[in-house]
């Protein structure tokens, strides 16, 4: 998703604690921090990878974490519990003496897909932020810069990079 001035790359999970980082920021502005970056699993879970970027890059995966976090403990619920009111009405329309309306059930379920699609919003923001995040057993940096990925690559020259400018 890279721009001119930036080029987006993925490094496998099983590379990153055996890399070299480079001095200057791989991605963000202003000083260099090592940022924690979350890994796409249950809200709760504490599962993470400390990569060093930039302050407002480490600034843009804590949104990213925040957003996730609403997802799993908001949104969540609300699904689990809104199938379980369709469950029941279902249940007891059929073998009970409710009648609800068949229109009932469509809302129902259209408002649960919504709000299942909702979840795919944190994503979406790393990616239009540039903020790296963790997809598919991969570290990306959607807007990495390409003279620091040459220098990655140049410390680490069995690491694969996919992604990386031409000319490696």
């Amino acid at each position: 998703m890279g721009t001119p001035e930036t080029t987006a790359i993925r490094i496998g999970l099983h590379e990153v604690s055996g890399l070299r980082w480079p001095q200057p920021v791989l991605t963000g502005d202003g000083k260099r921090e090592t940022a924690i970056v979350p890994l796409p699993r249950l809200p709760w879970s504490g599962a993470a990878i400390e990569v060093p970027m930039g302050a407002s890059a480490a600034r843009a995966v804590e949104r990213v974490g925040r957003l996730r976090k609403i997802f799993g403990y908001g949104v969540v619920p609300v699904v689990i519990l809104l199938f379980v009111v369709a469950d029941v009405l279902l249940l007891w329309g059929r073998f009970g003496d409710l009648d609800p309306p068949g229109g009932l059930f469509a809302v129902l379920g259209v408002l649960g897909v919504v709000l299942i699609l909702t979840g795919l919003v944190p994503d979406a923001v790393a990616r239009a932020t540039g903020a790296p995040y963790v997809a598919r057993d991969q570290l990306r940096f959607p807007k990495a810069r390409p003279e620091v990925v040459a220098q990655l690559i140049k410390l680490n020259p069995k690491a694969t990079i996919d992604g990386a400018p031409a000319g490696r």
